[in-house]
């Protein structure tokens, strides 16, 4: 990285609420703790289809299109696991997992096709939907879906944003992560920009894969705040379900 390690950038300048409001730690955990803020009001950032290379990015002002964001990390959580008996595009965007796993082990749902099939345990490592080349839209690959769930922060918020990072994107986010480990960084003591870029599958599908990058270092005491923040977070994520909709009955 050269020179660029150099870069640091202080408490009270880094324009990120959560980092230069004293209080935005305490409302954020207060907002979790007693509204029982849930995944589906996090804002959920998505990577596009079809190898667009701008984010959608939702606020109170509106929709606005950005070319690249300026985040910090605030916690990832990989091993995520979902699968959908009636394929995404014929049942629509937001209908449920019939089986997921928060740790690629075990499968909570059903993992069949059998219309009577009732709801259970599954081993993932057996599942038929796991195995590479049983993917039903053609191709190599794995039916069940693999991918990570990736917390963090937007300039200005105070209030976490969601990404599930998919498959064809853990690779990139699995070499960014170890870098920054490789380099003595954490990903909650840094700045990461965001990107997207337009690949082509073997098959010739064109998607859009995301692109993580070292911006600059937070100083001492805006890193020590931030591993505050992102240690209190990850014990209320414990049983995170990115497909939980209880909080929308």
């Amino acid at each position: 990285m050269g020179k660029q390690t150099k870069a640091l950038v202080k408490r009270g300048e880094s324009n990120f609420a959560i980092i230069d409001d004293p209080e935005a730690k305490e409302v954020m955990l207060g907002a979790f703790d007693q509204l029982g803020l849930s995944n589906f009001q996090l804002n959920r950032i998505r990577i596009p289809a079809g190898g667009m290379t701008a984010w959608e990015i939702e606020s109170l002002e509106g929709t606005t299109v950005e070319q690249e964001l300026e985040v910090v990390v605030l916690a990832m959580k990989g091993n995520q696991k979902s699968w959908w008996a009636v394929p995404m595009e014929e049942a629509g965007g937001g209908a449920p997992p019939s089986c997921s796993s928060s740790d690629a082990r075990t499968g909570f749902g059903v993992n069949t096709l059998d219309p009577d099939a009732k709801h259970g345990e599954h081993a993932c490592q057996e599942c038929a939907w796991n195995q590479f080349g049983s993917a039903r839209n053609g191709g190599n690959g794995k039916d069940c879906s693999d991918f990570a769930l990736l917390f963090f922060f937007t300039q200005g918020s105070r209030i976490p944003s969601l990404l599930l990072v998919p498959a064809t994107s853990l690779r990139k986010l699995q070499s960014y992560v170890l870098k920054l480990i490789d380099a003595g960084k954490r990903m909650e003591g840094c700045i990461t920009t965001m990107k997207l870029a337009k690949a082509t599958s073997q098959s010739g599908i064109t998607y859009s894969q995301l692109d993580l990058s070292w911006r600059a270092d937070l100083d001492e005491e805006a890193a020590a705040s931030m591993r505050d923040v992102s240690n209190e977070f990850r014990k209320r994520i414990s049983d995170f379900d990115a497909f939980d909709s209880k909080s929308e009955e």
